[in-house]
């Protein structure tokens, strides 16, 4: 089977070329096992088999002619645990706001789940219908945290421990400006916070428009939007916001830097307000993520990746922005975008 060359690469560098390969040469087995054991019929597509950074997908039909797929988690020597914490989630929601799973097999770390519309994404939509939509999905989501997945208190508390190495890198940063640190200390605070916190909602820390995809009608002609591919956290809800806020800048309403940031706060506060988040945390948490992403963009770009400073670079600009800090006269519709 042909495996596309962005999951194989992503998959070689975490877990090695010789495990990835051996992962590859397996999979035409473990999809016709599959097949056979839960009544499936191949119904391949003019772009398919479809894959991301971290799994393949393959479209089927069930026994009773209904569009599915199923889903090969990549091997993943950095996190072991990472297919069972999805399906836990997915299990958790069971179709209500996210993909709803019909079968697993743990040996093949595979799913069988609902094939959704893998043409219509939430980027389909115009930014200013976003915050309603997303805010609906992202309530729909909100059901208690299971025990045994990772803790937003506990990343942040991780962040707290390396915060001072951490802002050492800004020395090397040439975009960086004394009047960020007012940034960079606020984003201190939120994490503090974030560390702090007492809720214990289960998440999906990567609610961007990408992984939100359209369903088909059902019985009544209701179709729906649902999340995909969720990073499963526990932990408070305004953790949820940030994805939203580093895609899709060149769509920003402005030509004008401070006005593309006066743009982007009321966007997230929108969607704050949508989700029933409050507007303080939700920003406040997304300017931790962003100086906290920032900084893992610095560490590879010093490391050698140099495309990573125009990533630390678009991090910072929200961050700014966010914090209600200037951006210098940078055009967010010139930034790196991302990937």
């Amino acid at each position: 089977m042909k495996v596309p060359q962005v999951l194989y690469e992503t998959a070689a560098e975490i877990s090695g070329a010789r495990h990835t390969h051996a992962w590859t040469r397996a999979l035409d087995f473990m999809l016709m096992e599959l097949t056979d054991r839960w009544s499936l019929t191949p119904d391949p597509q003019p772009t398919s088999p479809w894959a991301g950074c971290e799994s393949l997908v393959i479209p089927v039909l069930t026994a009773q002619g209904v569009p599915a797929i199923v889903r090969f988690a990549a091997p993943n020597t950095d996190n072991p645990q990472v297919h069972d914490q999805i399906l836990t989630a997915l299990r958790a929601w069971d179709g209500r706001g996210a993909v709803q799973v019909l079968a697993d097999d743990p040996s093949f770390r595979a799913t069988l789940q609902e094939r959704l519309r893998t043409d219509t994404n939430l980027s389909a939509l115009p930014l200013e219908q976003v915050p309603e939509v997303w805010g609906q999905l992202a309530q729909a989501l909100r059901v208690p945290g299971p025990s045994g997945l990772v803790r937003v208190q506990d990343i942040a508390a991780g962040w707290l421990e390396r915060f001072e190495a951490d802002s050492a890198l800004l020395r090397d940063f040439p975009d960086f400006t004394p009047a960020d640190w007012s940034v960079v200390n606020a984003a201190r605070l939120w994490i503090d916070r974030l560390a702090r916190s007492e809720e214990s909602w289960l998440l999906h820390a990567d609610l961007h428009y990408y992984n939100i995809l359209a369903g088909h009608p059902d019985a009544h002609g209701i179709a729906t939007w649902k999340a995909i591919d969720p990073q499963p956290l526990t932990g408070p809800a305004a953790y949820m916001i940030a994805p939203l806020l580093w895609n899709r800048m060149t769509e920003i309403p402005s030509t004008e830097p401070e006005g593309q940031a006066a743009w982007l706060r009321e966007f997230a506060t929108e969607l704050c307000r949508c989700a029933a988040v409050d507007p303080a945390l939700g920003l406040g948490s997304a300017i931790a993520r962003e100086v906290e992403n920032m900084f893992w963009y610095l560490r590879s770009a010093q490391g050698g990746t140099q495309k990573a400073w125009g990533d630390a670079t678009r991090s910072l600009w929200v961050a700014r922005a966010l914090s209600h800090v200037s951006v210098h006269g940078i055009d967010a519709h010139r930034l790196k975008p991302l990937g």
